[in-house]
């Protein structure tokens, strides 16, 4: 059993308290969790509801710093989830906080993927697109799910996109041939791309 030897306001932050323990600086609080765990100079406390004190600390504060990360731009759970666990935090309080987010709907792989898919669809097909999702942890379902929620002609994006390569060049087999091998490497399938270029193909 330890005591709570004092709790102080801190000078630069009125809404945060100091907790010292046994004579000894332990943690700095938001001034909430005195209130709601009733903390008094003199109190006896066990260990244990000092970590669960700890633990409670790190939720509010992790809650507060997920949020300014994904402020400016949407993040994925995982990517989300990586940063958290770098900021040194527990599993615990990582999985807490995304939970959170979810519930406020301020992390939603769906919508990512969705918003991705929107932003991209013109320069990139969508076997890029879709193992650019994959490793940014978006499950294949999600992405699914937010294709069918869009509406995207690829073949017409290759086409424009294949247009805008063989502007003010010679259409030759070579060109062409290039601008297929592009068109593939940007993600477009055998498919997009062969339309493409096909009407280069009669030109030449």
């Amino acid at each position: 059993m330890s005591k709570i030897t004092n709790l102080s306001i801190q000078k630069n932050n009125k809404n945060r308290c100091n907790i010292f323990i046994d004579g000894d600086f332990f943690i700095g609080v938001p001034i909430e969790i005195v209130y709601s765990y009733s903390l008094r100079v003199g109190q006896q406390i066990e260990k244990d509801k000092l970590k669960e004190i700890a633990i409670e600390k790190d939720k509010i504060e992790i809650v507060e710093k997920a949020v300014s990360y994904i402020s400016k731009y949407l993040k994925t759970k995982k990517q989300l989830k990586e940063y958290l666990l770098k900021k040194g935090y527990s599993s615990e309080v990582v999985f807490y906080c995304i939970d959170k987010l979810k519930e406020y709907g301020l992390i939603d792989d769906e919508n990512y993927a969705k918003r991705y898919i929107e932003s991209s669809a013109k320069t990139q097909g969508k076997n890029l697109l879709n193992y650019k999702l994959l490793m940014k942890g978006v499950k294949k379902q999600d992405i699914e799910n937010a294709y069918s929620s869009l509406d995207i002609d690829s073949k017409e994006n290759a086409k424009a996109l294949a247009e805008k390569r063989l502007k003010n060049k010679e259409i030759t087999k070579e060109n062409i041939s290039k601008t297929y091998r592009y068109l593939i490497s940007k993600g477009f399938t055998y498919e997009d791309a062969n339309y493409a270029i096909s009407s280069f193909k009669e030109e030449d």
